[in-house]
C-alpha cells in the first residue's frame, strides 16, 4: 500500500475526524501524526473513531505528551491548560490513559522503493515529540536545512506540529526527500493523501462538511468558571 491519508493535529475534534474518515472510508490506510487531544474537547469520541480507522502509524505529540506524561495541559493559558488536561482525562479510561502514554512520537518504515519517517515535530528521535522548550517544529522554510540532515535517510518525511498545511520536494535543493506537513485537523480541517509510489500529494479540507459552530458551543459549555471565552481564542 503506498497511499497515506496524513492526520495531524486533531487535537480532540472528532467532527472533523468523522468527516474524513466519511469521505475517505474505514479502508483507507491512515497515518496519524500526533496531538491526538486538545481543547477541541471530544476525547472519547476521538479514541472511538481512531479504534475504527485502525491507523497504520499512530503518533502522539507535545499535548499528549504533557497530558499522558507530565499530566499537566499545554496551552499559554493556565485556565486553559487546566481545562485541556481535566476534560480529556475525565473521558477517558485508565487503560486509554496508559496506552497513549505508551504511543511513539516518530516512526520509520520502508514502504516498496520509499524509507518513509513519520514525526509529530522533527525527523530525528530527540526533537519527535515538539515538547521541548522551543521546539516549533520544521517550518516551510526551514525545510533546506532540515532535509541536508536527513536526505540520506529518508525519502519522504510526514510531519505536524506547526499547523501549516504544504509539501516540499528537496530535491530543488539537491537534497531527495520530499516534507509533508497535512496541517491541522483539529483546527483548520485540513489533511492530505500521499501516494508514495507516484509522488502525488493531494493536500484536502472537510470545511463546510460539519458544524464546527458546534464544535465551538461544546467547547464553551464545558469550559470551567474563569478560563477565556472559545470567543477570544478560537
Amino acid at each position: 500500500m503506498s497511499k497515506f491519508v496524513l492526520l495531524s493535529d486533531i487535537h480532540g475534534n472528532a467532527p472533523a475526524l468523522e468527516a474524513v474518515v466519511d469521505r475517505e472510508g474505514l479502508d483507507a490506510t491512515y497515518i496519524v501524526l500526533g496531538d491526538i487531544h486538545g481543547l477541541n474537547a471530544y476525547p472519547k469520541e476521538v479514541m472511538d473513531l481512531l479504534n475504527e480507522i485502525s491507523p497504520k502509524v499512530l503518533l502522539a505529540g507535545n499535548h499528549d505528551k504533557a497530558m499522558f506524561h507530565h499530566n499537566e495541559g499545554h496551552v499559554n493559558s493556565d485556565a486553559l491548560s487546566e481545562f485541556e488536561l481535566e476534560h480529556t482525562k475525565s473521558h477517558l479510561t485508565p487503560a486509554q490513559q496508559g496506552w497513549l502514554a505508551h504511543l511513539p512520537f516518530m516512526e520509520v518504515w520502508q514502504e516498496g522503493q520509499s524509507r518513509i519517517a513519520a514525526t509529530h515535530a522533527f525527523p530525528w528521535p530527540e526533537q519527535a515529540s515538539g515538547y521541548e522548550p522551543g521546539n516549533a517544529g520544521v517550518l516551510k522554510g526551514a525545510v533546506p536545512q532540515v532535509a541536508s540532515g536527513v536526505a540520506d535517510d529518508y525519502d519522504y518525511v510526514f510531519h505536524g506540529h506547526t499547523h501549516t498545511q504544504y509539501d516540499l520536494d528537496a530535491s530543488r535543493w539537491s537534497h531527495d526527500v520530499h516534507f509533508v506537513n497535512p496541517g491541522s485537523l483539529g483546527y483548520s480541517d485540513e489533511y492530505s493523501v500521499v501516494n508514495t509510489a507516484t509522488g502525488d500529494v493531494q493536500h484536502k479540507s472537510v470545511k463546510g462538511e460539519y458544524d464546527y459552530e458546534q464544535v465551538k458551543d461544546h467547547i464553551q459549555e464545558h469550559l470551567p468558571k474563569g478560563a477565556p471565552p472559545v470567543s477570544e481564542w478560537l
